[in-house]
């Protein structure tokens, strides 16, 4: 206690000092540090709340991020599946077209040639009855200055006879 006293230390005040701090303290630890603390407590807990829910969050977007690629890839196998069955219907469309078409085609040749060979029938019929009229006009006239009324008869008489075996 002596060096207390040299140094110009009271012991007494130096206690009460002590006594006075441990006080103010208790004080302090049980007025400000336990709420000060709670507080700190309440927040670290609302961090780590807040950081599960987060956490929680990203799990959920990625699983959504895994069922919307899922189901975009389901999508996409669907109209690839309906792209295919729309170009298969096309192409048996076209194939169908273009058979009726074939059809038609040959129906209106197959017309046409019967028009041809009806129209070259009636042509020919024509030019062989305008012919066959020519012929006779001029076999009349050549055989008016040919034949005499005698040669005539005879031919009469001879076609009588003849005319119908020859029509028989």
């Amino acid at each position: 206690m002596q060096i207390l006293t040299t140094l110009g230390i009271e012991w007494q005040q130096l206690l009460a000092q002590a006594i006075n701090f441990a006080i103010i303290m208790g004080v302090l630890a049980y007025f400000v540090y336990k709420p000060v603390m709670r507080v700190i407590d309440a927040r670290t807990e609302r961090i780590r709340k807040a950081m599960e829910e987060a956490e929680e969050v990203e799990n959920q977007k990625k699983e959504l991020e895994k069922f919307r690629q899922q189901q975009l890839s389901e999508i996409d196998k669907e109209a690839g599946k309906i792209l295919e069955k729309a170009k298969q219907e096309a192409e048996r469309m076209r194939k169908d077209i273009l058979d009726n078409a074939q059809k038609e085609t040959a129906l209106m040749i197959e017309k046409a040639e019967k028009q041809l060979a009806n129209e070259r029938a009636r042509v020919f019929s024509e030019v062989q009855d305008t012919v066959g009229n020519m012929i006779i006009t001029m076999t009349e006239k050549i055989l008016e200055r040919e034949f005499s009324a005698k040669d005539q008869e005879r031919l009469m008489k001879s076609l009588e006879k003849e005319l119908p075996q020859m029509l028989a």
